[in-house]
């Protein structure tokens, strides 16, 4: 009897659930489950403390431009070395930062701090946007994107629902009705501006409203339309975007954004598993960034299980294919996740990872090394940059429980793992939903590749492990050998 171990749905009963009981360390695929890599960090120095933003950039001549912020300073990563490139900073511990690509400036920028910005190609460090504004004043803002040919910013100290633009094509003009440059108080009660989306059109999150902006031009220049009243996002580190598609997280759970039609992508899937699995002391530490190589979309997130988090270091990943609209988790202990390009590396600066070749995870033939390339990237628990190219993290996949035989106990004598590499499987059984599972020790395949356990009961599921560092590709589901066993 073969079994497909299906998608994770762990806010369904483990009886009768047509999915995955777990799936850790995996992401779901076109028809099976593949491994989620580990973090493996290549800088040498790191910023000292939790990573508070991070942005990735290229300028028109293709040169990568890295930066990453903690509460008083912000870093360029460059070469594998961090380097100071704005100190003194304010921010609090729920402050994080905001980056955003504007021509070849970068705008950095807090809510608490002067809006900062980075001329890629001629800048050293960051310096007061004020510094370079031919006219009007600019504000002190949390967060910002670009749309069309403004850069849209949010959320102002005295005015956490105002939205305001620069000048068409100009970051430099600021005074309102000077090339089209305002700004705009969103009215109703949703809170406080948390994100701004980037595009032909844009989003602009407040905690529990979403208004979409189109430019029109003329004296109106943006019409605004509120295409959710009574939701938006927890925090603004929550929303991620891959071109006109934006995921976020809300009170009530995940949600998508695809041509303003909102899609409840977590409801009776993970939306109370993740509320009962978050540390909620840390709510504010949550992170999403897009693996575009892969299409997942992903939270880092701090959970309940980590009860020696005294930091709000996260350790959990929860990973969303966004074609094949599946879910999973993993392990990982860092502070932040976000695209990366990463830029290239010499037989030189591979030093900085390790001077011997025998302790370098990351592949010598992946395109790591050649630079420009997207990755999924972080900040780690040891505050060094990292990105998710290291070894197979342990994976475990768990089946959906079943009743082989219909109204009888069922003798288990094998079960051959449907996965392209050397397994272990444990059988957890029962004989009444109201019985506490039973659970064999983990075994590993014989030759012939079947797992020789012996167990019976009405209820099984099987628990499939990949050693950590096993090289495998895919992870189908069992297939099970079993006879009746009688009546209980």
């Amino acid at each position: 009897m073969q079994l497909a171990f299906g998608e994770w749905l762990p806010d369904q009963p483990k009886h009768l659930n047509k999915g995955a009981n777990v799936a850790n360390n995996v992401y779901f695929a076109a028809q099976g489950y593949k491994p989620f890599k580990s973090l493996v960090d290549y800088s040498s120095n790191n910023i000292g403390t939790d990573s508070k933003g991070a942005g990735s950039f290229r300028d028109g001549s293709n040169n990568v431009y890295n930066f990453v912020s903690n509460k008083t300073n912000i870093y360029q990563l460059d070469g594998g070395t961090f380097t100071s490139r704005k100190s003194g900073l304010t921010g609090g511990n729920t402050d994080f930062f905001t980056f955003t690509q504007f021509g070849n400036y970068i705008i950095a920028s807090n809510g608490v701090d002067a809006p900062q910005y980075y001329l890629m190609g001629t800048s050293t460090n960051f310096a007061n946007l004020s510094a370079i504004s031919t006219s009007g004043t600019v504000p002190t803002f949390r967060v910002s994107g670009v749309i069309r040919n403004f850069l849209v910013t949010g959320s102002q100290p005295s005015f956490i629902n105002r939205v305001q633009w620069t000048g068409i094509d100009d970051i430099l003009t600021w005074e309102l009705g000077k090339k089209q440059a305002d700004y705009q108080d969103i009215p109703g009660a949703g809170g406080k501006i948390v994100a701004i989306t980037s595009g032909e059109i844009g989003y602009v999150f407040r905690q529990n409203q979403i208004v979409r902006m189109d430019y029109i031009g003329g004296q109106t220049v943006f019409r605004f339309s509120v295409i959710s009243s009574n939701r938006g996002a927890v925090y603004g580190q929550t929303v991620t975007q891959t071109d006109r598609r934006v995921f976020f997280y809300a009170d009530d759970g995940f949600f998508e954004i695809n041509g303003d039609a909102l899609k409840a992508i977590g409801a009776e899937k993970v939306n109370r598993f993740f509320d009962s699995d978050l540390n909620k002391a840390y709510t504010d530490r949550i992170v999403a960034a897009i693996d575009p190589f892969n299409n997942l979309a992903l939270w880092l997130y701090p959970s309940v299980s980590n009860t020696n988090n005294t930091t709000g270091i996260c350790d959990k990943v929860l990973i969303y294919n966004y074609v094949t609209e599946k879910w999973s988790t993993a392990n990982a202990s860092a502070s932040t996740i976000f695209t990366q390009f990463v830029g290239a590396y010499t037989v030189e600066l591979m030093d900085i990872i390790s001077t011997n070749l025998d302790n370098i995870n990351i592949a010598l033939d992946t395109d790591f090394w050649s630079g420009g390339q997207l990755y999924l990237g972080a900040i780690d628990s040891d505050f060094k940059a990292a990105i998710f190219a290291g070894n197979e993290l342990e994976a475990e996949i768990e089946t959906s429980e079943l009743e082989p035989i219909p109204g009888l106990r069922t003798k288990i004598t094998g079960v051959r793992p449907i996965v392209n590499c050397a397994s272990t499987v444990a059988l957890k059984t029962r004989d009444a939903l109201v019985d506490t599972e039973t659970t064999s020790s983990y075994v590993a395949a014989n030759t012939s590749g079947i797992v020789p356990l012996r167990q019976s009961g009405r209820y099984v599921r099987a628990n499939v492990k990949i050693a950590s560092g096993t090289n495998w590709d895919d992870a189908q589901g069992i297939d099970i050998v079993a006879s009746p066993a009688g009546l209980r």
